[in-house]
């Protein structure tokens, strides 16, 4: 059954479009690639503007998918990983993941 995470970013506005360039163009595809697939990356637009949210929902095979890909550091030493890295300790002033499974909805499961 699959597993579900959201990542709830906390982020500088002013590097808002600089950390979704790195996720989208470099961290997604590196994730994907270990099997890991993104439902969505949500910008939210109603709320406090500083700093601004972004919001991933991201769906794995199981929680062992999850430790074995975190676990893992051969994606630790990718280029994509390590350019990705320097933008997100800037800009990223809180993070939280929240792991969740799904009981009902549109949301097709990539992972039966």
């Amino acid at each position: 059954m699959s597993i579900f995470m959201k990542a709830t970013l906390k982020v500088d506005a002013y590097q808002l479009q600089s950390l979704l360039d790195v996720l989208l163009n470099k961290l997604v595809p590196l994730l994907e690639e270990q099997g890991w697939k993104l439902h969505g990356c949500f910008v939210e637009r109603y709320g406090p503007i500083k700093p601004a949210v972004v919001i991933d929902i991201w769906e794995m095979e199981n929680m062992a998918h999850v430790e074995r890909v975190m676990s893992g550091d051969a994606y630790r030493s990718d280029p994509r990983y390590l350019a990705a890295m320097e933008v997100l300790k800037s800009a990223v002033a809180e993070e939280t993941v929240t792991f969740m499974e799904k009981k009902g909805g549109m949301l097709q499961n990539v992972y039966p």
